[in-house]
């Protein structure tokens, strides 16, 4: 559990370096999974970019639909982190988030 934290940390601070980027649920306290927007830019979009990278997320609603009509967000992009993960696959996940903004904005 630590372990995954010290990648949801570095996730997270790497995430929020990216202007434009919404990051949803950030709290201290939260296991390690990350759900994120780029403004103006598709959920989909993005994840699609990132799995031509070879990054794996999930992207929709993840099973929280009525909330994400209330606060009227298409859906978004969810990276989860677990014990087989790496630093390296943190570092490629934002450097594609950034590839996949630098493409669509």
């Amino acid at each position: 559990a630590a372990y995954e934290h010290q990648l949801l940390l570095r996730a997270t601070e790497g995430l929020k370096s990216i202007e434009g980027l919404t990051i949803y649920g950030d709290h201290d306290h939260k296991t390690a999974v990350i759900s994120f927007n780029l403004a103006g830019v598709h959920p989909y979009d993005v994840g699609s970019i990132l799995d031509q990278l070879g990054i794996a997320v999930r992207t929709g609603h993840h099973c929280a639909q009525p909330i994400m009509t209330y606060y009227n967000i298409p859906g978004t992009v969810r990276a989860s982190f677990s014990f087989y993960n790496t630093f390296e696959e943190v570092d490629a996940l934002v450097a594609g988030v950034k590839k996949a903004q630098q493409m669509l904005c």
